[in-house]
This record gives structure tokens, sequence and C-alpha cells, in this order.
């Protein structure tokens, strides 16, 4: 390279670096900001196969509950909480009737928030639906500490049972898709 095309170069890179287009900073920009996470969870999954329906002595099991503990609301973050959905994927194979309850409950097993009964056709294989919660600041539900399903079998209309010797899986999957709005 020669001498004048380097003294060039070197100009312009000076000038460049001296010169900037720098604003003055706003720190209190910071201020509106305003997140919104969103975060999904399981909360109840389970399979139950045709001997879960009828007992040693040959009588249909009526009802089926389980509880499981649901900690999410101890977190400070529950009182950035907006909504909450909550989806379920059922599949009934067997040729009978069902409802299901889907409670919230508190340590003594209070109930804290219900949501609305489903009702679960027979022979169904892919049932979804979706039940949105519109939270509130000191909502009951914020007391929750558990979640309590249970699964009631309707009785046959012709007075049959289920037959305990066909393999057949009732499957019950549930999840929560929770809304944050943090400012």
């Amino acid at each position: 390279m020669t001498k004048p095309f380097l003294r060039v170069l070197v100009l312009i890179i000076m000038a460049i670096s001296t010169v900037s287009c720098v604003q003055e900073l706003d720190f209190d920009q910071a201020d509106s900001i305003v997140l919104k996470p969103t975060f999904t969870a399981s909360l109840a999954f389970t399979k139950l196969d045709q001997t879960s329906f009828v007992n040693a002595a040959g009588v249909e099991v009526r009802t089926i509950t389980d509880k499981t503990r649901f900690e999410l609301f101890e977190n400070s973050a529950a009182d950035e909480m907006e909504k909450i959905d909550i989806d379920f994927e059922i599949t009934n194979p067997f040729n009978r009737r069902f409802t299901l309850d889907f409670r919230f409950l508190d340590d003594a097993d209070n109930e804290t928030y219900r949501l609305n009964q489903l009702a679960i056709a027979e022979n169904v294989k892919d049932f979804k639906h979706r039940e949105e919660i519109l939270l509130t600041p000191g909502a009951s539900i914020f007391g929750s500490r558990k979640i309590e399903v249970t699964l009631t079998l309707i009785p046959s209309t012709d007075g049959s049972i289920i037959n305990i010797n066909e393999r057949k899986i009732f499957t019950f999957k549930s999840a929560g898709t929770f809304y944050f709005n943090i400012d």
C-alpha cells in the first residue's frame, strides 16, 4: 500500500471514531416495561384400565378421586398472574358415559375454585376442552394447594357392567397455561 492511501485510511478511521451519534439515555424507560410471560405445566394425568372400574366382587366402582399437590400459588409471582387456561384431553374407549369434576382445594381440603363439570360421552377418542379462569387480586383460588379430580361412571341403561376381560384404557390429561402481567 502507498503512504497517501494509508494516511487517508487512518484519517477516515479517526474521524469515524471521534464522531458518534449518541443520544442521551432515558433510564426511566425501564419503569414502563411490561412483561407478559406464559408458563404451561401438566396438572393431572392418569390412565385407568377396565379393572379400575370394577372391584373384586364384580361391582362397578362409580367414583374414582385423585388429589395432587399444587404449589404454584405459594410463589410470590402468583400476584402477577392474570389468567389460567386449563386444557383437557380425554380418551374414553368404554361404551359408558362419565362425568369429570376438577376442583382446586386449600390445605384443609376446602374448595377454592371449581371448573364446570365435564360430560364425557361413550367411545370418545379425542375429547378436548378448554376452560378459562380470569383472576382478580385476592380471589379464593390463590389459596389453592391441591387439585382434586373426580371421575364418575354413569350407570348403564341396560344394567350391564364394564367387561374386565376386554382391555381398554381411559386416559385423562390436563395442563394449565398461566398468564402473567409483570410491570
